[in-house]
């Protein structure tokens, strides 16, 4: 339970209503009872009024007999409030007895592993990690502190995790990298033997992928936020807090900048680079080798900058009306064409 007046000091927020008002959930503006805190914006905003909500971070504004606390983005606000008032609780304690712990592998304090989990030797498991059941931590593998590894990750050898690292479900780090060479008659296995290195902060969305790399390493920087159902290939580098949404796939040895935003169901080929900020829509298609420059929208397969494919897409459903119009004067030039030719003839 927190007062309004509490929660505005913790985000630096402008009260107008009640500072004394309790506030011991969160929720929608739609949904909100008595005693939740809810945010606004955009069209939203008008919605306040009618809200049962308890207390809303909006960003401006005058909403007479209801109480808000004004900040500057209040989502974030929003998401912080959430994670001060509400903090994850750990579900269980210590090591359980069907753990399977090699003893050259290191634990630091307060780590908890869950049942038939397996550590192997070499690994070093940070203080304040949680590996959940199922789980498989292979040899020499370094996971930092405060993480969270979901039942039935794997993590190959090798892989290295900072602090604060989520990996959901059915993760796959350090599998092998799609690496193949032809002798003209059959495919023959390029040894992949780089290593993983996961910066503090990330986290990867269930049953998603990530390939060790060839001979260096496959980088996942600071911050950054994977989707279910992602796919990142050997020697993919990619920068701080970009964001790729589910089901998306990067090939090998592409380069994804700092502050990416990679929408659901894009493709992006292998030896790619995309440079800083840029977003890249919904089921883009990234040939290999391409390189999209900074701070652009992008859509469409090949990937184009979005204020062409609009003309684009506005041209395309102009056509039937074009295809008619090329028609009428194609019958008129061959009416010019045949009187010409009649007088020609006379």
């Amino acid at each position: 339970m927190k007062t309004v007046k509490e929660i505005s000091d913790f985000v630096g927020g402008v009260i107008k209503g009640n500072p004394l008002e309790q506030i011991n959930k969160i929720g929608s503006l739609e949904q909100a009872a008595k005693g939740t805190l809810a945010y606004a914006e955009d069209k939203y905003i008008d919605q306040v009024i009618s809200s049962r909500a308890s207390c809303v971070f909006v960003p401006d504004g005058e909403f007479p007999g209801r109480t808000v606390v004004i900040v500057e983005q209040p989502r974030v606000a929003f998401a912080r409030i959430a994670q001060w008032m509400f903090p994850p609780e750990r579900p269980f304690q210590g090591v359980h007895k069907t753990a399977i712990i090699d003893k050259k592998a290191k634990l630091s304090k307060d780590v908890a592993v869950g049942a038939w989990t397996c550590i192997e030797a070499g690994a070093h498991i940070g203080s304040g990690t949680i590996l959940f059941p199922g789980c498989y931590i292979g040899s020499n593998c370094r996971i930092g502190a405060n993480c969270v590894i979901y039942p039935h990750s794997v993590l190959y050898p090798n892989v290295e995790i900072g602090d604060r690292v989520i990996v959901h479900a059915g993760v796959v780090l350090g599998a092998d990298g799609f690496g193949f060479v032809s002798d003209g008659n059959r495919q023959i296995k390029l040894p992949q033997m780089g290593r993983i290195l996961i910066d503090s902060d990330v986290e990867i969305g269930a049953n998603s992928c990530v390939d060790r790399g060839t001979f260096d390493e496959t980088m996942i920087s600071e911050g950054v936020k994977i989707d279910n159902l992602c796919q990142i290939a050997h020697n993919v580098h990619i920068g701080c807090h970009t964001l790729i949404a589910s089901q998306s796939g990067i090939a090998g040895s592409s380069r994804i900048g700092n502050h990416v935003t990679i929408g659901g169901q894009v493709g992006i080929g292998d030896h790619c680079r995309i440079d800083d900020s840029a977003l890249l829509g919904a089921q883009c298609g990234v040939p290999s080798r391409k390189r999209l420059p900074t701070k652009e929208v992008y859509w469409g397969t090949p990937a184009r900058l979005l204020k062409d494919v609009r003309v684009q897409q506005a041209y395309v459903g102009r056509l039937p009306k074009i295809v008619e119009e090329l028609k009428r004067l194609r019958e008129e030039l061959d009416k010019l064409t045949q009187r010409n030719d009649s007088k020609t003839s006379t």
